[in-house]
């Protein structure tokens, strides 16, 4: 694994928790929980989360960065995949969303090695 791996990884889910109310920060919180937020609720989590992923990755890897925004933000397609990453969290419903959210990035976009 190269410098950005496991590095990269651990700054971009540090950067995901450091921007959420304290209640996600608390252990035990899932997809499950998640999927009792009202859906605006829900969306807000999901961009700031993607956000803050791209930001962390304009660091450590640029051209995961830009994926990602081409990924989630191109041809309009935000409320597509904002209804995809829903899907995926309740699927995984036992998993924390932002864990979910970085997995669907990765899956999009490459891992950082």
């Amino acid at each position: 694994m190269n410098s950005i791996g496991a590095w990269g990884a651990a700054m971009v889910a540090g950067a995901i928790y450091v921007i959420h109310p304290q209640e996600i920060h608390a252990e035990g919180f899932t997809g499950a929980d998640f999927a009792i937020w009202e859906t605006t609720a829900q969306d807000s989590f999901i961009q700031t989360s993607i956000t803050m992923a791209g930001v962390v990755f304009s660091h450590v890897a640029p051209e995961k960065s830009a994926c990602v925004d081409n990924w989630y933000l191109v041809d309009g397609q935000k409320a597509a995949r904002n209804a995809h990453i829903r899907r995926t969290i309740a699927q995984y419903d036992g998993y924390h969303p932002s864990g979910t959210i970085l997995a669907i990035l990765l899956e999009a976009c490459g891992p950082l090695n």
